[in-house]
């Protein structure tokens, strides 16, 4: 692998595992997410502005990635057998208690891909908005979304 190949992977593949492993909701679903990301990035003849920019890509390709993964027949054909792995690793990292963490996970995976960025990545909505390719009023009202239902099933006060 080139160097300047290996410095992307060792500086970005950390921030898109954790954006995949939000979608997906297992390490190996998000392992082979962020890898055809960067198979494309290989594969893509595309100059970039900034390295934000470059991250925006990134992040866009390894949400399409799950979305077409979690789209595909294969998966919703499969049993699941992911309760029986060790505890993924941003469950590990991330500081939160355990049924806080599940009621993320009970959420859809696009809005937990956005809870994600917006709460543990510290990302704006305008930045998310462009890291997804979505409006800024399409992420603030699937974070209010979001919102409502982990008030909801955390028994936050009814409005």
């Amino acid at each position: 692998m080139n160097t300047d190949l290996q410095r992307l992977v060792e500086r970005h593949s950390l921030t898109l595992y954790r954006l995949a492993f939000s979608y997906c909701g297992n390490r190996p679903d998000a392992e082979d997410a962020v890898q055809e990301t960067f198979v494309k990035f290989l594969s893509v003849r595309k100059t970039f502005e900034s390295d934000e920019h470059l991250l925006n890509w990134l992040m866009l390709v390894t949400a399409n990635n799950c979305r077409d993964l979690l789209r595909s027949s294969w998966r919703r054909k499969r049993q699941d057998l992911d309760a029986a792995q060790e505890t993924p690793a941003p469950e590990r990292d991330m500081d939160t208690s355990l049924t806080v963490r599940q009621a993320i996970d009970a959420l859809p995976p696009k809005d937990r891909g956005i809870v994600y960025l917006y709460y543990y990545e510290d990302y704006s909505v305008k930045r998310i908005a462009a890291a997804l390719g979505m409006s800024e009023t399409a992420v603030r009202s699937r974070l209010d979304r979001a919102r409502k239902r982990l008030k909801r099933d955390l028994g936050g006060e009814q409005e």
